[in-house]
């Protein structure tokens, strides 16, 4: 069925709005992911889509997020995601905070994260930002080497609140903890980049889980399952394992954590 643009344009049916942009952000043609995403840069057509009262939920409950999941799944991604990444400099579609997180949670479907979506996650990174903690797990979702050579940037960076690095390594980066981009950005930590302090704390969110200890006042994440590291995810980790017990490095390891690693190290260490 032939998508209506006239129904962008003008329309206040809010059923048909959504409905229609959701049309477009489905297409196969790039014309059509166009002609959404200059809409989509438009606050007319964004206060539409959704009122101001509407702005009061959640974000993911807008219509807007309908919208943009759409483009995010869509089949034939290269223009969907190419007008994700565009609306980064859209001021109008930027001005309000729900999009801004609905925009940083979005980009995490365009692999590899190209410099403007790089750019956009890392000015809502600061120390002070609102979606500091949403771009963290996105990063790590994302897993491509931009965006987790940019999770780097903010591990290592002094300004960071030290006690929210250690809820991201225990959470994001546990979660992820077999992704090779992810795991080769962790052995520079652990080696080089990381300050002193931190480095046994992500030695542990590698190869611990306690999640009595770690994990109070929210769900606990859950670490992947190791049979399905991959056999470069599990050289890695001998690497990394291997350089936190040598003494030389003074990484200082609890002897539980020590022995966790050891015991982890055993399994997968490649048989002579």
């Amino acid at each position: 069925m032939p998508k209506d643009p006239l129904i962008l344009k003008s329309s206040t049916d809010k059923k048909e709005l959504v409905r229609t942009a959701a049309e477009f952000a489905a297409s196969d043609q790039s014309a059509d992911i166009h002609t959404l995403v200059t809409f989509l840069s438009s606050e007319e057509f964004l206060n539409r889509l959704d009122s101001a009262d509407d702005y009061n939920q959640p974000p993911l409950r807008l219509r807007l997020a309908k919208v943009l999941r759409t483009l995010m799944d869509n089949p034939k991604p290269a223009a969907a995601h190419a007008g994700l990444v565009s609306l980064t400099t859209e001021a109008p579609f930027i001005a309000l905070e729900p999009r801004q997180e609905l925009l940083v949670r979005a980009l995490v479907a365009v692999r590899p994260a190209p410099p403007k979506a790089v750019q956009y996650w890392d000015s809502h990174s600061h120390p002070d930002s609102t979606w500091r903690h949403v771009v963290m797990d996105v990063l790590c979702d994302n897993g491509s080497e931009p965006a987790v050579d940019l999770l780097e940037k903010k591990l290592v960076d002094p300004l960071m609140d030290p006690d929210e690095k250690i809820v991201w390594m225990r959470d994001p980066i546990l979660r992820h903890r077999l992704d090779v981009p992810l795991l080769k950005v962790c052995r520079r930590m652990v080696i080089s980049t990381l300050e002193p302090r931190f480095k046994p704390v992500l030695v542990e969110a590698l190869f611990d889980y306690r999640p009595d200890e770690w994990y109070v006042d929210c769900t606990n994440p859950s670490p992947p399952d190791p049979a399905t590291a991959s056999k470069e995810a599990k050289e890695l980790l001998v690497e990394i394992g291997d350089h936190a017990l040598d003494a030389y490095h003074k990484i200082a390891l609890e002897p539980r954590t020590r022995a966790v690693i050891e015991a982890k190290l055993k399994l997968i260490r490649p048989r002579p």
